[in-house]
């Protein structure tokens, strides 16, 4: 029985390690501040959305074990369902459904107190995109709260993650973007010949005194809310920091190619 269930985990797993590792052959990139990825306990990755194939790149790119959640629509079809549960080990999150998204998020606590309690695992990292949708623009749209709720509720801290300089894929409404496996596809593919650019923010620890310090004397559900709050600010002035970053960053690189 042991056998057969270590041969059923290589079969389940195979797709995954077998593509994330070629295309990590294939894709260009360069990782600034990687060095704020080396904690010793799991963390919450928070990270912006612009393609269907931001899972696949970050996992290419940063050789983490990261469990992603997304939205259930991903798994509505046999095709997206196996490219998602398969290739990025995804657990759906339902916006429509509160007790199922209340199961996902059991599940999520689960994972990480094996993980807590197992110090053989290597650390897992949860892979958020607290956009909530794709962002093809050119500028972050607002967060959702969701993430800053999982950090205080877990006792994570979460680690802004910005992609920049990458293929955004089919931009329109159209039928490529409704369907997130083929739009996917279409930008892994494009992607090869980009240079992506990852940046890694300063950790946002949950329990850090700069947040908890000032709601200390509070009721307990104020304090819960407030202390939500500053987390949910903290990340987005982390990434305001990191789109800057990135902007001079590329504004550098394009000046020097014309010179």
């Amino acid at each position: 029985m042991i056998i057969i269930g270590f041969l059923k985990k290589i079969f389940y797993k195979s797709p995954k390690i077998i593509f994330i590792n070629f295309y990590r052959l294939l894709l260009r990139r360069k990782i600034f501040n990687i060095k704020r990825l080396d904690i010793n306990k799991p963390a919450i990755l928070a990270i912006n959305h612009i393609t269907g194939a931001d899972p696949i790149i970050v996992l290419a790119a940063l050789k983490k074990k990261i469990i992603f959640l997304a939205d259930s629509k991903c798994f509505e079809t046999k095709i997206s369902n196996f490219f998602f549960s398969r290739f990025t080990e995804s657990i759906p999150v339902f916006k429509k459904h509160f007790i199922k998204t209340i199961n996902t998020i059991k599940d999520v606590f689960k994972i990480i107190n094996k993980t807590k309690k197992e110090k053989a695992i290597k650390n897992i990292f949860l892979g958020i995109f607290p956009e909530g949708k794709l962002n093809k623009k050119e500028h972050l749209s607002d967060f959702f709260k969701g993430t800053a709720y999982l950090s205080y509720k877990l006792k994570l801290p979460i680690i802004p993650i910005y992609i920049s300089n990458i293929f955004k894929g089919p931009v329109r409404k159209n039928w490529f973007v409704r369907r997130p496996v083929i739009e996917g596809l279409i930008t892994i593919f494009f992607n090869q010949f980009k240079k992506v650019h990852i940046f890694i923010g300063e950790p946002i620890d949950p329990m850090a005194d700069n947040i908890l310090k000032d709601f200390q004397n509070m009721s307990e559900g104020q304090e819960y809310k407030n202390i939500i709050e500053k987390i949910h600010d903290s990340l987005n002035n982390e990434f305001f920091k990191l789109e800057n970053e990135s902007n001079v960053t590329l504004d550098k690189i394009s000046k020097k190619s014309i010179s």
